[in-house]
């Protein structure tokens, strides 16, 4: 009986161990696990977190997040570039990225793109982006957020509609599913996107695949 005791402790033992080092392991590893819908590959992340109205001089800091306001709607400028990078971490102001008075809005008033809260990768030759996008909310059951993403369309010098889709926790295990063709669109280098949380939005976590990586 010491003897199958023992070694049903070794197996739980080692089963524990292993679940810790799997949970340890970078996110950006390129391994798929856990079941949670990323194909395997080098990836990146933003963590869109919400939190309550922050101070004026409130930074975001830096790294692979971004704080919003997690009971108004946050506009994200978008742009292509040659490289990813977060430029702006704090949207507790309600923009990702700089919005001046001569921004052009979603409502069809003129004017020039905002200034970027986030870069992707572009290919200027083939007007073509250069990244998939891969999400999924967190939070508790019930949480919820609506996506909604417009074109900057350089003729007419306005946000035009473009996509809109809708994440929730009502049904959980809760998957990454690839949304590139809803958040950006080829042959337009300027993006804005209006996130709008429910009441109990806590994060919502984006994949990053860079196509020339």
């Amino acid at each position: 009986m010491k003897k199958i005791f023992a070694v049903v402790l070794a197996v739980v033992m080692l089963l524990t161990l292993s679940g810790t080092a799997l949970a340890d392991k970078p996110m950006n590893d390129g391994e798929n696990y856990n079941g949670n819908g990323m194909p395997s590959g080098k990836h990146y992340n933003i963590n869109l977190i919400g939190v309550p109205d922050k101070k004026a001089d409130f930074d975001g800091g830096n790294g692979a997040r971004i704080f919003v306001d997690d009971s108004g709607v946050t506009t994200f400028y978008v742009h292509g570039g040659d490289h990813f990078e977060i430029v702006d971490h704090n949207g507790t102001d309600g923009y990702v990225g700089t919005r001046t008075a001569g921004t052009a809005g979603t409502d069809g008033t003129p004017g020039d793109p905002g200034g970027a809260g986030i870069i992707f990768p572009y290919d200027t030759g083939t007007d073509v982006w250069r990244v998939q996008i891969w999400i999924r909310l967190m939070g508790p059951k019930g949480s919820e957020v609506n996506f909604k993403s417009y074109y900057y369309d350089t003729v007419g010098t306005t946000y035009v509609l473009w996509d809109e889709f809708d994440l929730d926790k009502n049904n959980p295990p809760t998957k990454f599913t690839e949304k590139t063709g809803s958040l950006l669109r080829n042959g337009y280098r300027d993006m804005l996107w209006e996130m709008d949380p429910g009441d109990t939005f806590k994060i919502c976590q984006m994949r990053i695949i860079l196509l020339d990586e």
